[in-house]
């Protein structure tokens, strides 16, 4: 039985995948990750540092990105559910600054690859708790954004939508270019 399952591939290297979760009468397992498995499915990067996220209801994180120093990215939502938002930064994709909005929650045993020279980040439509891993180190020198607020992105819509009426933003986060103000590498 495969451990993991390529689910969708949205663009080159954003790939939405399904762990496949053995099942008994003790309860699941999950294999989370493995380097092999995934290289199966062509995800042969070597990641770094792992990260743990416990944010509040309307919370925004992102979008963030480094130029010097790009991070991919595996994303798996541990507790509660997110919307999240990715953006192209390859000015030689064919989906160069396309936005790409994938809802992930507790217990959907999903795990979002996200390649380098995205923008990256998420909205909180619940508490949750997020995991991710990272290919590479923070380098707080070489941090960019795209502004949650971007048109394209539609922030009013999907907080409407999930009955969110109290965003929690930083200012730095809340302060960041709007996608269509900006251009890419």
């Amino acid at each position: 039985m495969d451990k993991f399952i390529l689910e969708k591939e949205f663009t080159e290297g954003l790939k939405l995948i399904k762990m496949n979760p053995f099942k008994d009468e003790r309860g699941e397992y999950v294999k989370s990750y493995s380097d092999r498995e995934l290289a199966l499915l062509g995800i042969n990067t070597k990641f770094l540092e792992d990260n743990y996220l416990v944010s509040k209801k309307g919370s925004i994180r992102g979008l963030h990105y480094q130029i010097k120093n790009p991070e991919a990215k595996l994303i798996r939502c541990l507790k509660g559910k997110i919307m999240d938002v990715t953006v192209d930064l390859r000015k030689d994709s064919p989906t160069y600054k396309k936005v790409f909005k994938i809802i992930l929650k507790e217990g959907d045993n999903r795990i979002l690859m996200v390649p380098k020279s995205f923008a990256h980040g998420f909205i909180s439509l619940t508490d949750s708790v997020v995991f991710y891993k990272s290919s590479n180190y923070y380098f707080p020198g070489d941090q960019y954004g795209v502004s949650f607020f971007s048109n394209e992105i539609n922030l009013d819509k999907i907080l409407k939508q999930e009955g969110i009426k109290d965003k929690i933003i930083t200012e730095k986060d809340r302060n960041l270019l709007k996608l269509e103000d900006q251009n890419f590498f």
